[in-house]
């Protein structure tokens, strides 16, 4: 399996062979795929040291210059420590600097709070007309990336970390839609974006072998906001229920329960995210999820306690049935 990271590198070594304007800058991070691109190009790579509001303005610079700018570093330190500078320098003049941020989530989690990214999509969806991008696998990360370049525009692409087992073929991500259904189901909606759609796929497959039936989409696009195909997609759903590992206001939960309430749906809206609260010391992945409800059997077991509850009150026991509450 190929990781977030070369897989963006490989498009974007293609994208170079045919359009010269192409800038790569880093943040001294490095990665196979960039090395790959700095030997055969390197007029075209700048390791701008550890100085991201620097990297930043020098970015839009250079876009102001007509050139086009992937920016790469970890995603944390490419979206918090430089945020005015991204905001004002970039997004205020709608130049094409687009952020690669490697790490999404708690990729990083034995490193700490900085190395969390889990208050980025907040932060970053706070500024107007940007562009976030959120994929689950190496062919959704291919696509959107070769996507981003081709709108010439502000735009922030979340990597995790690792390789993950592939939801996509190729070609086959329909990007300006800005959001997928992969099952279909009558119960309920579980609406995911990045790696918790793979658990999301894996919850939905428990309740199946319950008897419960749970579509799944993948919002792979978190801004601009497809509220309208969104809006459709759950319209006739009763409970939907997003799975995501952010914390704080400003992710894929909150986008979605200010369109249920915007558009008056009638429709049981619940978030499944991380606390708001800082996670010290070594804070892993799986630790975190174990601790606050977001591993696959107590996301499965809050899913059926809110079936339960829209039935009179009733809850579901680890076999799908219902049971009452005494």
């Amino acid at each position: 399996m190929k990781d977030f990271r070369d897989s963006a590198f490989d498009v974007i070594h293609q994208i170079l062979k045919r359009d010269s304007r192409l800038m790569v800058l880093t943040n001294d991070m490095g990665a196979m795929g960039l090395d790959s691109i700095r030997e055969n190009s390197s007029a075209h790579v700048i390791n701008m040291g550890i100085a991201e509001q620097n990297l930043m303005s020098v970015a839009a610079g250079l876009a102001l210059t007509d050139k086009v700018v992937f920016v790469y570093g970890i995603a944390s330190h490419m979206t918090l420590r430089c945020l005015e500078q991204y905001r004002l320098d970039v997004c205020a003049m709608n130049l094409p600097v687009i952020l690669l941020g490697v790490g999404s989530g708690l990729a990083y989690g034995a490193d700490g709070p900085t190395h969390h990214a889990v208050n980025d999509m907040g932060a970053m969806g706070s500024i107007p007309g940007l562009t976030i991008l959120n994929p689950a696998d190496a062919s959704s990360t291919s696509a959107l990336v070769e996507w981003a370049y081709l709108q010439n525009r502000p735009a922030y692409i979340r990597l995790d970390k690792d390789a993950h087992q592939p939801i996509y073929k190729h070609g086959l991500l329909e990007c300006e839609q800005g959001f997928s259904k992969l099952k279909k189901g009558s119960d309920l909606v579980l609406v995911s974006t990045g790696i918790m759609v793979h658990r999301a796929l894996h919850v939905a497959d428990v309740l199946e072998s319950e008897g419960i039936q749970a579509s799944v989409l993948d919002v792979f696009r978190l801004a601009p906001f497809n509220t309208e195909g969104i809006l459709e997609a759950i319209q006739d759903a009763t409970l939907v229920v997003s799975l995501e590992e952010q914390a704080g206001p400003g992710g894929l939960g909150s986008r979605l329960a200010e369109l249920v309430v915007d558009r008056a749906v009638p429709v049981r809206c619940h978030r499944i995210m991380l606390p708001e609260q800082f996670f010290l010391g070594a804070a892993t992945r799986q630790t975190v999820h174990d601790q606050c409800g977001l591993s696959l059997e107590k996301i499965c077991q809050t899913v059926r306690d809110l079936l339960g509850s829209l039935m009179n009150g009733r809850k579901f026991s680890r076999n799908g049935l219902a049971v009452s509450e005494g």
